[in-house]
């Protein structure tokens, strides 16, 4: 990906904000920084949406060497399918040579990842900036 920001439907030009994905009530969209593919994701993020917002992220962790964060503070809600996207993604980007990190600040979701016992898989960061700075990007983290 390239400094404009993405979506699932396709990529755009410089950011230009969020559209909406059809229907699901929640949306995803990517932008770089720093050469590192940020995809946010916004509203519920469960089963349906979940199917829209996966291939953004395939397609961000298909490339040698990925380096990849997801930002859930836009996100209202998430359920397992969500959960299940986010290790599925960790596990591509090390399997590609890359790297992925989390930022996560809701107390709730937090609570949640460390019910499921993956706070110490995906060592969720307060901010994209923490996690631009922090050892996580480093492939193989």
């Amino acid at each position: 990906m390239d400094e404009s920001v993405g979506q699932v439907s396709g990529a755009r030009g410089p950011r230009e904000g969020p559209e909406a994905l059809p229907e699901t009530g929640g949306t995803a969209y990517a932008y770089v920084v720093d050469g590192v593919t940020v995809i946010e994701l916004h509203g519920e993020i469960d089963l349906v949406t979940v199917a829209h917002a996966g291939p953004l992220l395939d397609a961000a962790l298909t490339c040698p060497a990925p380096r990849v964060i997801v930002d859930l503070r836009p996100t209202a809600f998430f359920d397992c399918s969500a959960l299940a996207l986010l290790c599925r993604s960790h596990r591509r980007a090390l399997e590609n040579g890359g790297c992925f990190a989390l930022v996560c600040t809701h107390p709730w979701h937090l609570r949640i990842l460390r019910t499921a016992r993956l706070s110490a898989l995906l060592r969720p960061q307060a901010s994209v900036e923490a996690a631009l700075s922090g050892a996580l990007l480093r492939p193989g983290a």
